[in-house]
């Protein structure tokens, strides 16, 4: 399906004239004054959208004949056009930078030869030239790969290697990749280098692959049939990773928010038939901790079904005996996610709440010893001292053996920080405790977030492909970074936390002064470093986003409970009446007022998307 704008909606008569049709009953105005038939109007929303697969087919054969006939590459004569070097897309694992001298940059020439195969992308695939902006003596040819190439051989470098994604380059060898399918892997593929190594038609030639793909995906989630395919789902989820490449404001974290509900709805259409593949048991897996993270931010309930297919879904997987350790711990997280809605909505008694979440802690203890001890080689890790190393916290790194642990326990790792805070939550609300036992416990919890930090560092490196020898470093690198987003922040809200409001403001407007005051500042910074990395060198900007939340003023997670509260904020902690705290009365209100969740508060305001108030 192809969008193809708005159609005059006039009769024959007056297009064939290329005049104004006045669209009157029965009649139009001008046919009614020249005396003749009018013949009535079309239906413009059957014109707007038009069936395109059989000229995709017929496309995609005559391109497959030239593959066979013809170099994928033209070399250009040793002229003006000649260049200084070839296109080697950038390897996120290095440092390079969009404003380097020598970065290189893919200019459009006009040529007989064009890529009129496959999809429509209005132009784009002619045949691209690469050329250096240093103005060094050019070579005496050059190489002019098509777009198209380039987008899709840098999608693969960084999204997909052996235990993510790997049956995508299966779909590719066998021509198997569904049209909407190919045009979000050039979305994707063309944004991520456009980031990291600015290409002059970057940005315009992934935007509409974008546009295209949603277009395509949109009439696919409308088919009964189409909708329930592993290419539809994994569509999705690449369009959700293009909204991410691409954003880096503060509506990042609702563009993430739309996308996993987007993609919730599509696995519970899909039912439980998914789990008969792989690639359906493997995509749902990964969709399903977004989702969690999701219901757990926000206080939301869990989808039933991720509990209720359970069952089926161990008893499908021939791989269960891998991936038992994530299902459990995901299951530990439903139940975390269920209590923690329940407190949201007071359906629950504070006493009957923290006995549930204590025990939840006690599970993800136990999880933690069952997994290293029992699980196997993949899922056990040591932890090996390093010598200083800018893109390693304190010289402490884990050394795993491969996906999916490094991923898995950083997500154990922020729930944990997550569980302990409502724990500490729940102790300041309830009078049972004396000011003692108060003070003991608070001192516990933050103990434990404070190693889960630590922990959420030294696991960080194998993410971003910064773990030395012999260490795993994750080859999907964009992937993995994306999954450590999250745990980095919940770390960052760590920091934070440590340092109290006066100190982080200081770090916040000084951090080059402020860092070595203390460690847990030069903690923040490094993990706000991280964020940056990210954005600017792996080329998900996303994670700016992120990083702004922590840098903001003061911006808290509604969780978070500083040591330091500064007077003007009112926030009533630790009542020994059970009385709901004057901070947690305003979020509530503002709930109920704007009939949504305050996305954070920081500072006397609460930001919701982009609005403040």
């Amino acid at each position: 399906m192809v969008y193809r704008g708005k159609p005059s909606a006039g009769c024959e008569a007056c297009r064939r004239a290329k005049k104004r049709c006045t669209l009157e009953v029965p009649a139009c105005l001008r046919c009614v004054k020249l005396r003749k038939d009018c013949s009535g109007y079309r239906d413009t929303t059957e014109l707007q959208i038009q069936d395109e697969s059989e000229a995709v087919k017929r496309k995609a054969l005559k391109q497959k004949v030239r593959q066979t006939t013809a170099a994928t590459y033209l070399l250009a004569p040793p002229a003006a056009q000649a260049l200084s070097g070839t296109l080697t897309p950038a390897s996120t694992n290095s440092d390079s930078s969009s404003g380097s001298d020598e970065a290189t940059e893919i200019v459009m020439h006009s040529s007989s030869w064009s890529d009129d195969g496959g999809i429509e992308t209005y132009g784009y695939d002619r045949n691209l030239a690469l050329v250096s902006r240093s103005g060094s003596v050019p070579l005496g040819f050059s190489m002019r790969p098509l777009a198209a190439e380039v987008a899709t051989t840098h999608f693969f470098n960084q999204f997909t290697a052996s235990g993510h994604w790997n049956f995508l380059r299966i779909f590719r060898q066998n021509d198997r990749i569904d049209p909407c399918l190919d045009l979000a892997i050039r979305a994707c593929g063309m944004a991520a280098l456009d980031n990291v190594e600015y290409v002059s038609i970057g940005r315009d030639y992934a935007r509409t692959m974008y546009i295209e793909a949603l277009g395509l995906l949109n009439a696919a989630l409308r088919d009964p049939e189409r909708s329930k395919t592993d290419e539809s789902l994994l569509a999705v989820a690449m369009l959700g990773y293009y909204e991410n490449l691409v954003c880096d404001s503060r509506e990042s974290i609702q563009s993430w928010k739309a996308h996993i509900a987007g993609a919730t709805q599509l696995l519970k259409i899909r039912g439980p038939a998914q789990f008969r593949s792989l690639i359906g048991r493997t995509l749902f897996r990964e969709t399903r901790v977004q989702i969690m993270i999701h219901c757990i931010w926000d206080d939301l309930q869990p989808p039933s079904f991720l509990w209720d297919w359970q069952d089926e879904l161990q008893a499908q997987s021939v791989e269960w005996h891998i991936a038992r350790p994530a299902d459990e711990l995901i299951e530990i997280c439903y139940e975390f996610a269920k209590i923690r809605a329940r407190v949201e909505r007071r359906t629950v008694r504070d006493e009957e709440a923290l006995a549930k979440v204590n025990e939840i802690d006690r599970r993800m203890v136990r999880w933690s010893i069952n997994t290293m001890t029992n699980s196997g080689a993949l899922w056990h890790y040591t932890t090996m001292e390093v010598p200083d190393d800018p893109n390693i916290w304190n010289g402490m790194v884990h050394v795993y053996h491969g996906n999916p642990a490094p991923s898995c326990w950083n997500t154990f790792r922020s729930m944990r920080i997550l569980v302990t805070r409502s724990q500490e939550w729940l102790c300041r609300r309830l009078p049972i405790f004396t000011d003692a036992e108060r003070t003991e416990q608070t001192a516990h919890f933050r103990q434990v977030r404070r190693q889960m930090t630590d922990e959420i560092c030294a696991g960080t490196p194998a993410a971003l492909g910064h773990a030395p020898s012999p260490a795993y470093n994750n080859p999907a690198v964009l992937v993995s970074a994306y999954g450590s987003i999250w745990p980095l922040f919940f770390a960052g809200t760590c920091a934070l936390e440590r340092l109290g409001t006066t100190k982080w403001d200081a770090f916040r407007e000084t951090p080059s002064q402020t860092t070595k005051a203390s460690a847990a500042s030069a903690q923040a910074a490094w993990l706000l470093g991280r964020l940056e990395h990210i954005s600017s060198v792996v080329g998900l900007k996303w994670a700016a986003g992120i990083a702004s939340a922590l840098k903001g003023d003061f911006t808290l997670h509604t969780d978070l409970m500083p040591d330091e509260i500064d007077d003007s904020w009112g926030l009533e902690i630790g009542h020994h009446d059970g009385a709901t705290p004057a901070w947690l009365k305003r979020m509530q209100e503002a709930r109920r007022a704007r009939g949504q969740l305050p996305l954070l508060v920081g500072g006397g305001r609460t930001v919701i998307g982009d609005r403040i108030s």
